[in-house]
């Protein structure tokens, strides 16, 4: 008697699978490949561009600015004025890759009155330049 329910089993699940065959992959009845372009705008996120002022010695100096972008979208951020300095970069530009990107302007006191363009590092011999931290570093080395 089991193997009869047995055999009325399988024969109902066979007639319930046959009944549809749209949802089954088979070379005779392929499933149509995804959609590329749907399945790109589900993956594509946007990104995070952070710009952080500083003062040289590591007090903020501006608000930080952040914007969610798209890869590939183009960005162009003028830095803040701040009367008396010189920031490091006046306009943070380029490309958003496919990550998030920082960025750090810091601001350096300004040139001379007579002469605007000079900028003054004011970097002891003995301190550790721009807040750093405990960097140690040899030649050839370059910290971001």
């Amino acid at each position: 008697m089991k193997r009869a329910w047995s055999l009325i089993l399988v024969l109902a699940l066979i007639l319930a699978f046959a009944a549809i065959p749209e949802a089954v992959d088979s070379p005779d009845n392929p499933l149509p490949p995804p959609d590329i372009e749907e399945i790109i705008e589900e993956v594509q996120t946007k990104y995070r561009l952070t710009i952080y002022y500083i003062y040289q010695d590591g007090t903020t100096a501006a608000p930080t600015y952040t914007e969610q972008l798209d890869a590939g979208t183009e960005y162009n951020v003028v830095s803040p004025t701040i009367p008396g300095y010189t920031p490091t970069m006046e306009v943070v530009s380029g490309v958003m890759p496919a990550r998030n990107v920082e960025y750090t302007v810091i601001y350096i006191p300004a040139g001379s009155p007579d002469d605007p363009d000079i900028r003054y590092y004011n970097i002891d011999d003995y301190d550790i330049p721009l807040g750093l931290g405990a960097l140690y570093m040899n030649v050839g080395v370059c910290a971001d």
